[in-house]
């Protein structure tokens, strides 16, 4: 067991929970723009954002954004 989380250990916790995920496809990490729009991406697909980390006095608070998203095809008639 892991008593202090360091920043890889919570980034490698969250790819594992992506991973081990039976609806998830495709697990990725790093800034917002990272994220492949371009449909080459084998989707549904968990993005993992790191955004900050806070200090405290014997603390740090790592913060991140999560992504879970779908591509939609398009269609002429969505009724």
């Amino acid at each position: 067991m892991i008593n202090n989380k360091t920043y890889n250990n919570a980034i490698n916790t969250l790819k594992q929970l992506g991973i081990e995920h039976e609806q998830i496809a495709t697990t990725t990490t790093g800034d917002i723009y990272d994220i492949d729009l371009e449909k080459n991406t084998l989707f549904p697909l968990f993005h993992i954002n790191p955004v900050n980390v806070s200090t405290g006095q014997s603390e740090l608070t790592y913060n991140f954004q999560l992504f879970i998203m779908d591509a939609v095809g398009e269609r002429e008639n969505w009724t």
